[in-house]
C-alpha cells in the first residue's frame, strides 16, 4: 500500500467530503476502528484512558471513547481543551453527555499533572493528541501530555500517528509517544515507515474509513492546499505573481485579453499582453488593468522572438497561444520562443498546433488542449471513455515530459505519473473564450505553487465552478467575461488568503 504525505491525506480527506462523504462520517469510522483494535489487541483490558487534543485527531479519540464505553469498558477521557468547531466539537459534546464516561479538561501542564493518577490507573492509554498536526518541537500542554503517557506503565495506542512524530519524515524533534500499536487511516503516512520510527510506532495497522478511491483522483477543495494565496503585510507590487501573455493577431484580439484578465482575477499582481500591434492597441483601449506591449506588424513573427524573450525575463510565467493564428512565420516564432524561454510555460490554442509533432517538454510546462488540439499535439484522437482517456493523457504527458490538461466534459490532467479528474463545468461554457479564461487561471496558479499539475487541476476546478455560477445566474447566455467576474468569489470560498506579518 502506497504511503502518503500529511498534505496528500489532508487533500484526500477534504475531497471525500466534496464527493458527499462528510468528515463526521470519516471521523466516526476512524474512532470506531481505533476502538476495535484496542479491544482486539488487549482483550484483558478493562480500564482505558483516552487523551484528546482539540483538533480532528482528538475528535477521533472522542469517537473511540464512546465506542469503548459501548463495548463495556471503563473509560476516562482527558481533553487538552475543548474543540472549537466541526466534527471534533460534535463528538466532544457527545462524550460530555455520557453518564458512564469520566471527562476532565486539562489545558495546562499543572492541570495535567493533577491527573497523574488517571494515567497510572489505565490498562491501555489511547493517544489522540496531535496525529498529523505536529510540526517541530511540541508545545504545552502537548509536551506534558506526551510525558505522562510515556510514563504510564500501560501500553499506548496511537491514533493515526504517535503524537510528536513528524508524519512525513518520521523525525522526533523533542519527544513523542512510544506506542505499542498505531492505528492509521486510509493509507500509511510516510513518516510511519521511516527508519527509526518503529520504536515509536510499534505495530502498524492501516484501517479503511470510507474514503472512496475517487477522492484520490477528483479535483476538489482539498487541492487548494497545494497553492499559497497568502500575502505578507510588507508585500510590494509583483510579489504575488507576474504573468506574460503572448497572443493575438490582426484577426483575434480578445483571446489574450481574456487570459490576462483571468490571471488578474485569480490573484496575480501584474498581467501583460505582448501582441501584434492591432491586438495590443485593442487591449490598451479595452482595460486600464492590462499592460499591452505592441509587436510590430499584424501577427507574431521571427523578428519578435528576441523582444519576447527579453520581456519574459521580467515575469514569473508565460502563457502563449491564444489568438495567434498559424499564418506566415507565427508557428516558427512559437517554436523558437517555447524552446528558449526560461520561465514556466502554459501552452494553449494555436501554440499547441504550432508545436504539434515536436512538443517542448519540461517540469514547468503545461499544455491545455481540447480534443482537436490534443490530436494536433500527439497525432492521436483522445479516447471517449474516461478511464481510457485518462490513461492516454497520462501516457502522452509522460512521453512529452510535461503536464497535459485535456479539456472536456471531464477535464483530465496528468504529469505522466499522477492523474487528476475535474468534474466541474456546464454545457453553457461551450461559448468562445472560456478556454482562454482557463489558460489565464492556470498561469496565475503556477505562481502560487511549484506543482504545475495541481496548478492546472485547480484552475480547471475554478474555471468550471465560475462557469456553473455564471450559468446559474444567466442560463445558456453567458460569455467568457461572465466567468472572469465569478473567479474571485470561487477562489475566496476555498483558498486561504491570510495576511502574514514580516519577521522583525
Amino acid at each position: 500500500m502506497d504511503a502518503v504525505s500529511s498534505l496528500e491525506m489532508y487533500v484526500v480527506d477534504r475531497n471525500a467530503e466534496w464527493l458527499g462523504v462528510p468528515r463526521l462520517v470519516l471521523m466516526e469510522n476512524a474512532g470506531a476502528a481505533v476502538a476495535r483494535n484496542v479491544v482486539g489487541r488487549f482483550p484483558g483490558a478493562r480500564r482505558v484512558l483516552v487523551v484528546c487534543g482539540t483538533g480532528d485527531n482528538g475528535g477521533d479519540g472522542y469517537v473511540a471513547a464512546r465506542h469503548l464505553h459501548g463495548a463495556g469498558l471503563w473509560v476516562r477521557v482527558v481533553g487538552l481543551g475543548e474543540p472549537r468547531e466541526g466534527a471534533a466539537r460534535a463528538n466532544f459534546e457527545a462524550v460530555r453527555r455520557l453518564w458512564g464516561v469520566e471527562l476532565a479538561l486539562a489545558a495546562t501542564p499543572l492541570e495535567l499533572l493533577a491527573l497523574q493518577d488517571w494515567f497510572l490507573w489505565a490498562d491501555v492509554v489511547v493517544d489522540a493528541v496531535l496525529g498529523t498536526g505536529v510540526r517541530g518541537a511540541l508545545r504545552e500542554p502537548h509536551a506534558t501530555a506526551v510525558d505522562l503517557m510515556n510514563a504510564a506503565p500501560a501500553p499506548k495506542v496511537a491514533v493515526d500517528v504517535p503524537s510528536g512524530l513528524d508524519p512525513d519524515t518520521g523525525e522526533v524533534r523533542d519527544r513523542a509517544v512510544r506506542a505499542a500499536l498505531t492505528v492509521t487511516f486510509h493509507r500509511p503516512k510516510r513518516g510511519l515507515l521511516a527508519e527509526g520510527a518503529r520504536r515509536y510506532v510499534g505495530d502498524l495497522v492501516v484501517e479503511p474509513i470510507g474514503i472512496p478511491p475517487e477522492a484520490e483522483v477528483v479535483v476538489g477543495p482539498g487541492d487548494f492546499a497545494y497553492l499559497d494565496f497568502s500575502r505578507r503585510a510588507d508585500a510590494k507590487k509583483g510579489d504575488h505573481g507576474r504573468v506574460l501573455v503572448v497572443g493575438g493577431s490582426l484577426e483575434y484580439s480578445g483571446a489574450p485579453m481574456y487570459v490576462a484578465l483571468a490571471a488578474l482575477r485569480s490573484g496575480v499582481d501584474l498581467a501583460a499582453v505582448a501582441a501584434p500591434e492591432p491586438a495590443a492597441q485593442a487591449a490598451k483601449a479595452y482595460s486600464p488593468d492590462l499592460i499591452a506591449v505592441p509587436l510590430e506588424g499584424p501577427r507574431l513573427s521571427l523578428r519578435h522572438v528576441e523582444k519576447v524573450l527579453r520581456l519574459a525575463e521580467r515575469f514569473d510565467v508565460v502563457a502563449i497561444g491564444p489568438g495567434l493564428g498559424l499564418e506566415g512565420e507565427t508557428p516558427d516564432a512559437v517554436r523558437e520562443i517555447a524552446a528558449r524561454v526560461k520561465k514556466p510555460l502554459v501552452v494553449d490554442a494555436d501554440a499547441i498546433k504550432a508545436l504539434g509533432g515536436s512538443p517542448v517538454g519540461g517540469p514547468q510546462v503545461v499544455y491545455t488542449p481540447h480534443a482537436g488540439e490534443f490530436k494536433a499535439l500527439t497525432g492521436v484522437e483522445p479516447p471517449r471513455g474516461l478511464r481510457e482517456r485518462a490513461e492516454a493523457v497520462r501516457e502522452w504527458a509522460g512521453r512529452i515530459g510535461a503536464v497535459i490538461l485535456l479539456k472536456g466534459r471531464y477535464d483530465v490532467v496528468s504529469d505522466g505519473r499522477r492523474v487528476k479528474i475535474n468534474a466541474t463545468g456546464t454545457p453553457a461554457m461551450t461559448v468562445g473564450g472560456t478556454g482562454d479564461v482557463l489558460t489565464g487561471v492556470a498561469a496565475a496558479f503556477m505562481t502560487k505553487t511549484r506543482d504545475p499539475l495541481e496548478a492546472a487541476a485547480v484552475a480547471a476546478f475554478v474555471n468550471g465552478l465560475a462557469g456553473e455560477e455564471a450559468a446559474a445566474q444567466l442560463g445558456f447566455h453567458i460569455t467568457a467575461s461572465d466567468l472572469i467576474e465569478k473567479i474571485p468569489a470561487v477562489v475566496r470560498r476555498y483558498a486561504r488568503e491570510d495576511i502574514t506579518s514580516p519577521r522583525p
